[in-house]
């Protein structure tokens, strides 16, 4: 768990302040909110959670999130 987090807090930060972007995005420029990465990131956690009691593989239920993000289903 401490380095789930550690790495979720790394990419967050990345992301916020211009370091990191999503590479299928392209070059397109995002401006990231903190209320946005906290969101995503409990997202993120709530799908592994659900994923793993119910036995679903994560695409499965990350994929509408990635679809709102703007990421290509490909």
């Amino acid at each position: 768990v401490p380095v789930s987090v550690g790495v979720t807090l790394f990419e967050a930060v990345s992301l916020y302040k211009g370091k990191r972007t999503i590479s299928s995005k392209g070059d397109v420029e995002t401006e990231w909110k903190v209320h946005q990465l906290v969101f995503y990131c409990c997202c993120g956690m709530l799908a592994g959670i659900v994923g793993g009691l119910l036995g679903l593989g994560g695409g499965f239920i990350l994929g509408p999130l990635f679809l709102e993000l703007g990421i290509p289903p490909q």
